[in-house]
C-alpha cells in the first residue's frame, strides 16, 4: 500500500501529516515544507518511481530524481497554490505589523516593496482595510496605483516617510543611506529570502527590523497545511 510520508518541519507540515493521515495515494508521495530547497543529501528516502512534492531542487536533487525516475511535482510553480500562500503570506504579514507597531492601522503610512504576487496580496488587504500606504517597483507602476497612493522606483523610496516598510524583493535594492531614513519608532518587516537593506546595521542600531520566512506556517499552520493538501491531492479529497 502506498503512503503520502510528510517530512515535519514546522507547524504547518505537522497539521499537513495529520490531515493526511487516513488517506491513500497511488504510489508512495514524499511531501517537503515548499519554502526548502532540497538536496539529494535529503532525498535518500525517495525511491524510484515514487513522486515527490516540494517547492525548489537544487541541482544534486535534479539529477538524484531524473536517474531514478521520482515524478516531482512543484508547488513554487503551481499558480493556485502561490496565489493562496501569498494571501496567507500577507495576512500573516499583517499580524506582525499589529504586533509590533505602536499605532493603529488608520494612524500608520505603510511602505509595500515589490508588486509580485506577495506584494499585491499584502495592498489588496491594506487597502480593503483603508491603510495609507504606497509602492516601492521596478516593474510598470499602473497595476499598484489600483491599490497605493503613490508607486515609486527603489531610487526614489524615501524611508523617513514611512512608519512600516514591509519588503518582498529577495535582493538588496536598497542603499545604506535610505535604510538609515526610517524613523526610530518605525518597523522594518522583511518577507523576502534575503533582506533589501542591511538588517544587522539597522538592528544594531535599535530599531525594530526583521526578516520573517515562510509567514504561514508561523501565523496560520492550519490553513497553510489545508492549501498544501488540495495542491498535494489535487482537490479531490
Amino acid at each position: 500500500m502506498a503512503h503520502y510520508i510528510v517530512y515535519e518541519t514546522d507547524e504547518r507540515t505537522y497539521f499537513l501529516k495529520r490531515m493526511l493521515r487516513d488517506k491513500t495515494p497511488k504510489r508512495d508521495t514524499h511531501i517537503f515544507a515548499p519554502n526548502l530547497t532540497l538536496s539529494e543529501a535529503e532525498l535518500t528516502g525517495v525511491g524510484g518511481g515514487d513522486e515527490l512534492v516540494c517547492g525548489k531542487l537544487d541541482e544534486s536533487a535534479r539529477a538524484y530524481c531524473a536517474a531514478r525516475g521520482v515524478n516531482v511535482r512543484y508547488m513554487s510553480k503551481d499558480e493556485t497554490f502561490a496565489a493562496e500562500n501569498a494571501r496567507l503570506t500577507a495576512e500573516g504579514a499583517l499580524g506582525i505589523i499589529l504586533e509590533h507597531s505602536m499605532l493603529s492601522l488608520s494612524d500608520m503610512k505603510v511602505l509595500v516593496v515589490g508588486f509580485g504576487r506577495i506584494g499585491a496580496a499584502l495592498c489588496r488587504l491594506l487597502s480593503a482595510l483603508g491603510v495609507d500606504s504606497d509602492v516601492v517597483t521596478t516593474a510598470s507602476p499602473r497595476p499598484a496605483r489600483a491599490f497605493a497612493a503613490a508607486v515609486f522606483t527603489p531610487a526614489e523610496a524615501d524611508f523617513a516617510r514611512y512608519d512600516v516598510v514591509v519588503n518582498t524583493v529577495p535582493e538588496k535594492i536598497f542603499s545604506d543611506e535610505q535604510a538609515l531614513s526610517l524613523p526610530a519608532e518605525s518597523v522594518y518587516i522583511d518577507l523576502a529570502s534575503r533582506p533589501a537593506v542591511d538588517l544587522e546595521m539597522l538592528t544594531g542600531l535599535g530599531l525594530d527590523a526583521g526578516i520573517y520566512p515562510a509567514l504561514p506556517a508561523r501565523c496560520c499552520p492550519k490553513s497553510a497545511a489545508r492549501a498544501m493538501m488540495n495542491f498535494v491531492t489535487e482537490g479531490k479529497l
